[in-house]
């Protein structure tokens, strides 16, 4: 990777002044259909020269806004980008209106929206390889679409991917049992016992980051915007994660033909460590050299959300990936 990642010194300058109307110059925004009624927000980069072409799938909770950083780093790198923005999150198709709860039927409609995107992506890419960049809950997106669609990537970038959740005191076998009851007593629509609605700007200390300024930045825009307020598993959510982490762990991984880069943050709270290993060594035993892992030492959740050298090994081995053998 030659683009230097940006420091924390001036890092809501850089954003402002330098990041975002670069962004701006490259950026087209418009809605795609899949089921009537039901648009997709989609956010589309034209990088000069391009190598390729890279569809991203976003996190729980999250939004477009959060990943300009990251946008910037793939079209200085020479990649075209596309970014739709999930059911239910940001300015895409909601199931439910309460502004703070991520609802879904069922995980397929996920990776149906993110597969629409890709295809449409692939037709437009004159014949550029495409490539999938995910993150948390879009990583467990991203492993099922490239299951169902095994030729569609050239190669996929799990960070942080949510094989599995974790669900705090409540041991995950008991969690998706409560789950599967609620969605099958019509409270499928309710907040999992403990989430909460959006209540404003998150404490530092325990989120997912380790870069104080790339947390305030965001977490800025996200209090402007209510569009960005969810912050709440329903149980019908829940249930859908169960049956991904069970589709995926079953017979899911058999299907992927293209190869995958892993990143796992040694003190992740959010998603299954012990889950995303299995995964891993079930693939690469079936298929040596196809899946590898990198576990990142000290690193939380968010892994673009760390700094300085942490920060700049991870995108050297990211576009080091992609760019090998593209």
């Amino acid at each position: 990777m030659r683009t230097r990642v940006l420091q924390e010194k001036n890092y809501a300058e850089r954003m402002q002044n330098g990041v975002e109307p670069y962004l701006a110059a490259h950026a087209e925004e418009f809605y795609w259909e899949r089921e009537s009624g039901h648009p997709i927000h989609v956010l589309r980069y034209r990088a000069f020269r391009p190598r390729g072409v890279v569809v991203i799938s976003h996190g729980f909770t999250e939004n477009a806004e959060k990943y300009k950083e990251i946008v910037y780093y793939f079209i200085k790198e020479h990649f075209h980008v596309y970014l739709p923005e999930h059911c239910g999150h940001g300015k895409s198709y909601r199931l439910v209106e309460d502004p703070s709860l991520v609802y879904v039927d069922s995980y397929h409609r996920y990776v149906e929206d993110l597969l629409f995107v890709a295809r449409k992506a692939k037709a437009e890419a004159c014949g550029l390889p495409l490539v999938l960049y995910s993150h948390s809950m879009g990583g467990g997106i991203a492993a099922a679409a490239a299951a169902k669609a095994p030729y569609l990537f050239r190669k996929v970038v799990l960070s942080s991917p949510m094989i599995r959740p974790l669900t705090g005191k409540v041991p995950f076998a008991d969690a998706k049992r409560i789950a599967a009851f609620a969605c099958a007593t019509g409270r499928g629509t309710q907040y999992v016992v403990g989430q909460k609605p959006y209540q404003g700007i998150e404490s530092f200390k325990q989120s997912s980051s380790l870069s104080r300024p790339r947390f305030l930045y965001y977490q800025q825009k996200r209090e402007k915007e209510p569009l960005y307020h969810l912050n709440a598993a329903s149980y019908g959510w829940l249930h859908a994660a169960a049956h991904l982490y069970r589709d995926l762990m079953r017979s899911g991984w058999k299907r992927i033909e293209a190869p995958v880069l892993l990143f796992q943050a040694e003190n992740d709270h959010l998603v299954s460590n012990r889950a995303q290993e299995r995964m891993i060594r079930k693939m690469a035993e079936r298929r040596p050299g196809m899946a590898k892992m990198v576990k990142v030492p000290g690193a939380k959740h968010e892994l673009f959300g760390t700094r300085g050298r942490m920060l700049q090994t991870y995108w050297n081995m990211v576009f080091a990936f992609l760019e090998k053998d593209l």
